[in-house]
């Protein structure tokens, strides 16, 4: 779901924070995975600014065999986000279609559940993704007899732009919030 958003977050109390772009301190490691094992010589990485955003940036190039880029960034410690709903953000982007990705293992081999979203390109658009609508991949191809996402362990974040959309890309976002369920039990 992508909704757009000036207003302020009436969920602001429910949630807690995934991947923090403002504060440097808490900033993730992202390892850039481009096309390069495939031949390619598309590229991407994140960045955080002092301004309390995170870009995903890069260029996607079809020769030799390429056509995306993507990031890696584990986990300090597996988040478990069992009475959350799922992730949300507010991001600005370039007329594209990106993928988060979640996995269970720091393992880059490993499944990784994704979820795409194109937000809007001149205002910040509040993207929600529900965790029931990851869906598992891998190498870019969903997986039918995979395990749901276990989301009492998350462990690593992702990036991706694919589908071919060749050229220079920025996707700027604000910190990723885990967005906690009205019926949650308190703890």
């Amino acid at each position: 779901m992508t909704t757009s958003s000036n207003i302020s977050d009436p969920n602001q109390n429910r949630r807690q924070t995934l991947v923090s772009f403002g504060d440097l301190d808490q900033a993730l490691n992202w390892e850039s995975l481009g096309d390069s094992v495939m031949g390619g010589k598309s590229d991407g990485t994140v960045v955080s600014s002092e301004k309390g955003y995170g870009q995903f940036r890069g260029t996607v190039r079809l020769d030799n065999g390429g056509g995306f880029a993507s990031a890696k960034a584990d986990l300090p410690i597996p988040t478990d986000a069992s009475g959350y709903l799922g992730i949300e953000l507010l991001a600005r982007g370039d007329g594209k279609t990106y993928k988060i990705g979640l996995r269970n293992s720091t393992d880059r081999r490993s499944i990784v559940y994704q979820h795409s979203f194109t937000p809007k390109t001149r205002q910040w658009s509040r993207i929600q993704l529900p965790f029931e609508d990851f869906v598992p991949t891998w190498r870019g191809k969903t997986v039918t007899n995979a395990e749901p996402l276990n989301i009492r362990h998350l462990a690593s974040v992702s990036l991706f732009l694919s589908g071919r959309q060749a050229g220079e890309f920025t996707l700027t976002m604000q910190d990723w919030v885990l967005l906690k369920t009205e019926t949650a039990p308190e703890e």
